[in-house]
């Protein structure tokens, strides 16, 4: 009877707190898998600004540059233990088959996604890629990574995308003084220091009309995968 009364009591609190964990759960696992009728695209590519030598498959050991980039879509429908007006960030990066022919030398085994997930999230540098986009007004929060060269940027864009219209996101490495850098300005901190600096990409986006028969490229790196 005693055993009976516990299951009545912890399950439903065992529950409770199981749910509280999904919600709380980064928002990186929290993901969207984009339906995209109307062909609304994120086209970005990053020129290598690095050693090319890492390209060379005739060394011994050699590896593809490459750099990590996570696109949140900010979604306003929202739940516990988000408030009303929040937007809740989830992940639309597409999973990793999803480039499975782009032949930039990236795709991970079945067994490294098993461990590490299956949501492609690191691009070649020299190599395009489209991501799909919703369509309609969409706010989002992007992250761009490179952990080798310490550098690291990010952006809260908004578009308004109708059919057959996708998004053009240059990004160019950059230097930036704390002064100038966009997160340090929420502080209320500026500092013209030159060794106060930080590594970042300057980010732009303009809006495009796809080309009739236009198809993502296959990445061209000089290797083959």
């Amino acid at each position: 009877m005693w055993g009976n009364f516990v299951k009545i009591k912890i399950l439903p609190l065992l529950l409770v707190n199981f749910i509280i964990f999904l919600n709380c759960l980064p928002a990186y696992y929290r993901g969207k898998q984009i339906v995209n009728p109307k062909n609304n695209f994120l086209k970005f590519e990053i020129k290598n600004f690095k050693d090319r030598k890492n390209y060379e498959p005739e060394r011994i050991f050699y590896k593809i540059n490459n750099y990590r980039f996570i696109l949140m879509w900010l979604d306003p429908d929202v739940h516990f233990p988000y408030r009303k007006g929040d937007k809740m960030p989830r992940a639309i990066n597409p999973m990793e088959d999803y480039y499975k022919y782009k032949k930039d030398g990236l795709t991970r085994s079945k067994i490294d996604q098993f461990f590490h997930g299956d949501r492609r999230d690191y691009f070649a540098y020299d190599c395009e890629y489209w991501m799909p986009l919703l369509s309609g007004r969409n706010q989002y929060d992007l992250s761009i990574i490179d952990r080798s060269d310490v550098r690291v940027d990010g952006a809260w864009p908004e578009f308004d995308l109708p059919e057959d219209h996708s998004v053009r996101m240059k990004i160019t490495p950059a230097m930036r003084t704390k002064g100038s850098d966009p997160l340090n300005r929420i502080t209320g901190w500026y500092s013209t220091d030159p060794e106060l600096t930080r590594k970042g990409f300057i980010i732009e986006f303009t809006i495009e009309k796809n080309r009739p028969g236009e198809e993502e490229p296959v990445c061209d790196l000089g290797i083959e995968p």
